[in-house]
């Protein structure tokens, strides 16, 4: 490779890492369990997306289900029980139950979609000088050069979803968690990410 492009490749792989500081991530930012629930093992779930797009919430309750069946666990998307027609009611979520024949039933809620406002300040990076010709004394003072990147502001998008666990029996809350889904790059990254930690987290807390 010639010096000219071994720098040249340096800066951007420079400017690759600045940008992907800013992907998507998702955090469990709060979780819960019941401490006393004693109804193991859960064998089965029903999963219920409170999410007014269709697509996004049908999309929800097939990955998590399709998750809960990797780990062993049967998992039923609501949206497979429960006629769209009319939306989901209470009604409707306990002939699901029955139907699914769920022990327990998740149920995920779009809490809200933020925007805000961020300013990224500017940032120096080394560009190193790569090359001959320049003898001993010019190499010295030209060996670093400075790359500035200026300052600018960008909106930031956070995804909030809140989900509880239900047990079936008894009606009572066993688990409650709440997911912070910082620039996600699409609904399917939040939907898979959220999925993974939820799912991890009731495994730690001996749920699953």
């Amino acid at each position: 490779m010639s010096p000219k492009r071994m720098m040249q490749s340096v800066f951007i792989l420079s400017l690759i890492a600045f940008f992907l500081s800013g992907c998507s991530t998702t955090k469990l930012v709060t979780s819960w369990s019941d401490p006393n629930f004693n109804e193991l093992p859960i064998q089965k779930v029903l999963i219920v997306g409170v999410i007014k797009n269709d697509l996004n919430r049908r999309a929800y309750e097939s990955h998590f289900a399709e998750q809960l069946e990797n780990q062993g666990i049967a998992g039923t998307a609501a949206h497979q029980v429960i006629s769209d027609s009319g939306g989901y009611t209470e009604e409707k979520i306990r002939s699901a139950v029955q139907k699914a024949g769920a022990d327990a039933a998740i149920i995920a809620r779009l809490a809200d979609v933020e925007k805000k406002e961020r300013y990224v300040p500017p940032t120096y990076e080394y560009e190193p000088v790569f090359g001959y010709g320049h003898g001993f004394y010019g190499y010295y003072g030209m060996s670093n050069r400075y790359v500035s990147m200026p300052g600018y502001t960008t909106t930031d998008t956070i995804v909030k979803l809140e989900t509880v666990v239900f047990s079936t029996r008894s009606e009572k809350m066993i688990w409650a968690g709440a997911t912070r889904s910082f620039n996600p790059s699409s609904a399917t990254s939040v939907i898979k990410e959220n999925t993974q930690i939820i799912i991890n987290d009731m495994k730690e807390s001996g749920l699953l």
